[in-house]
């Protein structure tokens, strides 16, 4: 199987494709030694909250910044964020303006519109800007993954600086046009993760599929949004981890 043209239907499946480089991590009983800190971005006024994960290594390591869904925050990400520094990995999962502990200017509330939103993307320029200026981090490996909003959010802000190393998107709410046209030209590796009976992901999903000839579809039962996939699928953080150190490779 080469895990970067084939289309995956299911979890299984996905799992056999990437078996040979699960050797590569950690195995879950070991873990690799990394520190760990709270960190503070500033953001157009907004003090981004994050947690910045490095493993203990002897170069700079590649870097995936995790970004939280609609009405979510970045503690979804702990199992990821452990899997990532198995396989040698630096993570930062933010908790991007008006969620989670970055509220210093609001708080985001689906009933009052999405006003307070405005500008997120800059959020994201300010993390790489945090990333690759950490000696510990190679600028040339940093990935993204995006959830619901924050998945077209990442996007946008690659155009806003250049795009990076690899990208997933859990259930993105929208990807525009842009965004997709941009997987094939820039020869980016992007997995799009949806469950199969999800609502309001069906024109993304066949979007990707007329658009993009790179995108590799991850379909898994059930009907779960974004980063509820992570929760309900275990062992979906793991693969999501060796798919980023594949492309890393």
């Amino acid at each position: 199987m080469n895990t970067h043209v084939m289309r995956y239907r299911g979890l299984a499946l996905f799992a056999l494709g990437v078996v040979i480089a699960v050797s590569a991590c950690s195995p879950s009983g070991r873990k690799r030694a990394y520190s760990a800190e709270r960190v503070t971005i500033e953001s157009g006024g907004w003090r981004i909250v994050g947690d910045f994960v490095v493993p203990h290594a002897g170069a700079p390591t590649a870097a995936v910044v995790l970004l939280n869904q609609a009405a979510g925050d970045r503690a979804v990400y702990v199992e990821l964020a452990d899997q990532l520094a198995r396989c040698g990995i630096a993570s930062l999962r933010l908790d991007l303006r008006g969620h989670g502990e970055s509220t210093n200017l609001g708080r985001f509330d689906p009933r009052a519109g999405t006003s307070i939103l405005d500008g997120s993307e800059q959020d994201i320029v300010a993390a790489v800007t945090f990333v690759t200026h950490d000696r510990r981090i190679d600028p040339g490996r940093i990935g993204f993954v995006g959830a619901s909003y924050s998945g077209e959010l990442m996007m946008e802000a690659a155009r806003l600086t250049k795009f990076g190393a690899a990208y997933v998107a859990l259930s993105p709410g929208s990807l525009s046009d842009a965004s997709i046209t941009a997987i094939d030209r820039e020869h980016i590796p992007f997995l799009l993760v949806v469950s199969r009976h999800e609502r309001h992901v069906a024109e993304v999903v066949q979007a990707v599929r007329n658009q993009s000839r790179m995108a590799e579809l991850l379909e898994l039962n059930g009907n779960e949004h974004a980063t509820d996939i992570l929760v309900t699928h275990r062992g979906l953080a793991e693969i999501i981890a060796v798919w980023f150190r594949q492309q890393f490779e």
